[in-house]
C-alpha cells in the first residue's frame, strides 16, 4: 500500500475521531445550557444565554460542519440536501440568536458597555448578513450574478460564515466572565466550559476553512489574470 494513501487514510481516521468528539461536546453544551436556563425558569439573562448559546454553540456549529465529508450526520446526504440542512440550521440558529439579543437589549438600560456585548452585537449583525447571503448564494438571482460570479458569491458566504461564527464563539467565551455565569455557575467549572468552547470552535471550522482555501486560491488566480 502506498505511503501517501496510508497517511491520507490515517488523517481521515483522525478527522472522524475529532468530529465525533466535537458532536459529543456540542451535545453536552446543549444539555448544560438547557439545564441551567430551566433551573432559572428561562428568565431574563438565562433566556438570553440559552437562545444565543444554543444558536451559536450548537446549531451554528452543526451548520458549519454540514458539508464535512466525514460528518456522520450529513455524509449520506446529497450536496443539495446538505445545503438545505445547512440552511435550516442557519435560519433556526440565527432566529434564536436574534431573539436572544433582542430580549437582552430590551431588558437593559445601558448597552454595549462590555466586550461580550460589543462582540455579540457584531455577531448578531453577521447572522442577518449570513441569512441574506445564504439566500443569494443558494438561489443565485440574476441581479446578484450581474454583480458577482457564482464563485465570488460562494467565497463571500464561506468567509462571512467563518467570521460570524468566530465573533459568536468569542462572545460566548467572554460571557463566561459575566456576572451571570460567575453567580450561577461553579467558578471551578467555568474554565472547563471555556475549554469546551475553544475546542468546539476549532473542530467546527476545520471543514469551512478547508473549503475556503481552494476558493481563495481560485479568487487570487482570477484577479492575477484580470491584472494582466
Amino acid at each position: 500500500m502506498p505511503e501517501s494513501y496510508t497517511g491520507k487514510h490515517a488523517w481521515l481516521q483522525i478527522q472522524s475521531l475529532l468530529n465525533s468528539i466535537n458532536h459529543l461536546l456540542i451535545f453536552l453544551v446543549a444539555a448544560f445550557y438547557f439545564i441551567l436556563a430551566r433551573s432559572l425558569e428561562f428568565k431574563d439573562t438565562a433566556m438570553h444565554m440559552f437562545l444565543c448559546g444554543t444558536g451559536f454553540h450548537v446549531l451554528m456549529a452543526q451548520a458549519m460542519m454540514s458539508h464535512y465529508k466525514i460528518n456522520p450526520l450529513t455524509r449520506w446526504l446529497s450536496h443539495r440536501n446538505k445545503s438545505r440542512y445547512h440552511a435550516v440550521l442557519q435560519i433556526v440558529g440565527s432566529a434564536m440568536i436574534l431573539l436572544g439579543a433582542a430580549g437582552k437589549f430590551s431588558n437593559k438600560d445601558v448597552h454595549f458597555n462590555t466586550w461580550h456585548g460589543r462582540i455579540g452585537a457584531v455577531a448578531t449583525l453577521g447572522c442577518v448578513a449570513g441569512i441574506l447571503g445564504g439566500f443569494v448564494n443558494y438561489f443565485q438571482p440574476k441581479f446578484a450574478l450581474k454583480i458577482h460570479p457564482v464563485s465570488e458569491l460562494r467565497f463571500r458566504h464561506n468567509a462571512g460564515g467563518i467570521v460570524t461564527f468566530t465573533f459568536g464563539m468569542a462572545a460566548i467565551y467572554l460571557g463566561y466572565y459575566s456576572k451571570f455565569f460567575t453567580k450561577y455557575v461553579d467558578n471551578e467549572f467555568i474554565p472547563a466550559m471555556m475549554l469546551v468552547t475553544v475546542l468546539v470552535y476549532v473542530l467546527s471550522v476545520i471543514a469551512p476553512v478547508a473549503s475556503l482555501l481552494p476558493k481563495l486560491r481560485y479568487r487570487r488566480a482570477k484577479k492575477a489574470e484580470s491584472a494582466k
